[in-house]
């Protein structure tokens, strides 16, 4: 039987459409830009040990997420309603996979991205202060982050989007003047080739560009985001569409200015070499032109970055429990909305919860491996419902067509497939681990249904 369009439910007749084309465009850049650009390069350049190889696979992640974004600017101007990959995981394969996803994203995929944001906003504060990493201060700093995160999100979704859209538009400028320095910056007699002689597969083979793949990835993520607050969009049949376009194609030229400047500046030793803290490779660079205060710029750079995208993280991860709540999917005490701010106080408050819990317990990798493995699934599953919804619903409004279907979609699919299967093979046990977590969402679903639901 098919899946109708779900009606309003209680508490998101509440929610107002408060967010413009500018906003949004500015709420996919900030949902981007975080962690990925200051510490994958370096695990990209050695996983592939080749640096034309390493701008190759950031050329191909940006293509594979344009792809994606191109498949949800169709799938949410036709399906505008808050939650975003719910409602077209529920309108196009049942209530059954769209309460997995929301029980992924409490459980799985919003405590790892802001738990992976807090953590390196609170080793950019320490490098920032000139103070050496200590284990128990920078996790406490880190849970400082997600609270002062959650309070702005209780403030209500207009003025927490303004502070982001400052936010955004400082970290956009400042990524831009990494990559201007890196690209136009005179170099010393001793820079090194730009590139190799020939492009090649270094001797990680395949299963390392594959696994470069799935941290580039980690860095472009973001392009959905806006689909969680489309309830909350003006207009959303054109501004969907263009916001994510225009969001995502400055992200993905950004991204690869950047990677040319460190190519350029650092070469593929001085890239490999650049670890963490006042030594990746953002640093390295501005160090190299600017002295001390590059470094104290890119530290800024990054925390700023940082707060900014664990802000994102909550604002558009707790949007999902309103519409799972209204349809009686979840527990309503989760989705309710507060009357005077607007937005799903409890669902924020939970969410930053949780993404405290995933600090004390997993270091940054096992937070970026859990999140690409957790969410990359539901990916797949929505950019392939865009042939599910055209067959189901062919007569379904559509603002916004797909174009060059299927070969766009198809292309996210497979690229985003041969992702998964790099995770898989090289990724620890935490990635394994997050995946049984996610799955455990079926026997869950299955008592809440029986006993549970609509009380």
């Amino acid at each position: 039987m098919n899946e109708t369009p779900a009606k309003v439910g209680v508490g998101e007749e509440d929610m107002r459409r408060e967010i413009g084309l500018a906003l949004g465009a500015l709420i996919v850049v900030n949902s981007t830009i975080g962690t990925g650009i200051f510490k994958t390069p370096a695990q990209v350049a050695r996983l592939t040990d080749s640096m034309s190889m390493a701008l190759a696979v950031w050329v191909v992640g940006g293509v594979i997420a344009l792809c994606g974004a191109l498949s949800m600017a169709e799938l949410s101007a036709s399906m505008p309603r808050t939650g975003g990959l719910y409602e077209i995981l529920r309108r196009a394969y049942g209530p059954k996979l769209a309460f997995l996803f929301g029980w992924a994203k409490l459980t799985l995929l919003i405590p790892s991205a802001v738990g992976g944001f807090a953590r390196l906003a609170a080793e950019a504060l320490v490098a920032l202060l000139g103070l050496s990493p200590n284990g128990p201060r920078d996790t406490a700093l880190s849970i400082a982050f997600i609270v002062v995160a959650a309070g702005f999100n209780l403030m209500g979704v207009k003025t927490n989007t303004l502070q982001q859209a400052v936010i955004t538009v400082a970290k956009y400028v400042g990524v831009a003047m990494l990559a201007a320095v890196g690209l136009l910056w005179p170099l010393s007699e001793h820079a090194p080739a730009v590139l190799d002689a020939a492009t090649k597969i270094g001797p990680g083979g395949w299963a390392g560009a594959f696994a470069a793949l799935v941290s580039v990835m980690w860095a472009y993520d973001g392009w959905a985001d806006l689909a969680s607050l489309s309830g909350e969009v003006k207009n959303p049949g054109k501004t969907l569409p263009r916001a994510l376009i225009i969001g995502t194609v400055s992200i993905v030229a950004l991204y690869l200015a950047a990677n040319l400047g460190y190519a350029r500046t650092l070469g593929l030793v001085g890239l490999q070499a650049s670890t963490t803290g006042s030594n990746m490779a953002g640093a390295n660079l501005v160090r190299s032109a600017w002295g001390a205060a590059g470094q104290s710029f890119l530290s800024l750079l990054v925390l700023v970055s940082c707060l900014g995208g664990t802000l994102g993280s909550l604002l558009t991860g707790s949007r999902i429990f309103v519409p799972m709540a209204s349809d009686g999917v979840f527990v309503a005490w989760l989705g309710k909305i507060s009357p005077t701010s607007h937005v799903p106080i409890r669902a924020v408050a939970v969410s930053a919860l949780c993404g405290m819990v995933y600090v004390l317990n997993r270091s940054f990798e096992e937070l970026t491996d859990g999140f690409v493995v957790g969410y990359f699934p539901f990916y797949i599953l929505a950019v392939a419902s865009l042939a599910v919804m055209r067959h189901k619903e062919p007569d379904l409004e559509r603002p916004f067509k797909v174009p060059g279907y299927p070969m766009v979609p198809g292309l996210f699919v497979f690229g985003a497939v041969a992702l998964l299967w790099g995770a898989f093979s090289s990724a620890g046990p935490s990635a394994g681990m997050s995946f049984l977590v996610m799955l455990a969402g079926f026997p869950v679903q299955w008592v809440w249904a029986k006993f549970f639901r609509g009380q």
